[in-house]
């Protein structure tokens, strides 16, 4: 399998964006991938100088962005390696999350909390289900108001849920399977464990 980084998945945004309207500038590109005007610069930049993009200046403040047929081929390698990468992830995530749930049944440890409400915690819920645990909480500070028909609530109350466990289901999108992520505003308690 190979691997996928950052800028690889900038690429693929700015490519099916590209696709869709060729209306495109550094701080449209910015916006979208969620990163500085001057690193937007140098992707468009590096993109066009290897023949991914074809631009055209409408006028001075106006460049319209055109795929070329090189650039085709690459959003097609670059969406299977992602559809590739996203398949690793969901039978790694699953094979890990069973095994995790597994070791707190065994341990004596069925009350759950969920640090994290989306897809990784959506997986991880199959092995509560698969080990008969309780999920008890679900913390997250996304807008999401529910998880599997509990209300999330905001990482702040996780020190008073009463739960065994509270398995971190976040990840770093930068490095989905990189060991022990936590948000840095969230402190590590003795009682989180991990899929990754």
């Amino acid at each position: 399998m190979s691997r996928l980084d950052k800028h690889n998945l900038y690429e693929l945004d700015i490519l099916k964006h590209v696709e869709e309207t060729p209306r495109l500038n550094n701080r449209m590109a910015a916006r979208k991938l969620g990163v500085s005007v001057k690193l937007a610069h140098q992707l468009l930049k590096r993109m066009v100088s290897k023949g991914l993009l074809h631009v055209k200046e409408v006028h001075s403040r106006r460049w319209d962005y055109f795929l070329t047929p090189r650039g085709v081929a690459e959003k097609t390698r670059l969406t299977l390696e992602f559809l590739d990468f996203s398949m690793h992830f969901y039978r790694e995530a699953r094979r890990r999350s069973s095994q995790l749930c597994r070791d707190l049944a065994e341990a004596g440890k069925s009350r759950i909390a969920f640090l994290g409400a989306g897809d990784l915690a959506e997986i991880v819920y199959l092995g509560v289900q698969e080990w008969g645990l309780d999920l008890v909480a679900v913390y997250d500070d996304n807008d999401q108001a529910t998880f599997m028909n509990r209300t999330v609530r905001p990482i702040r109350d996780m020190s008073s849920d009463g739960s065994d466990a509270i398995i971190v289901c976040m990840y770093n999108a930068g490095q989905p399977m990189g060991k022990q992520y936590l948000p840095e505003a969230v402190p590590r308690e003795e009682k989180m464990t991990w899929v990754f």
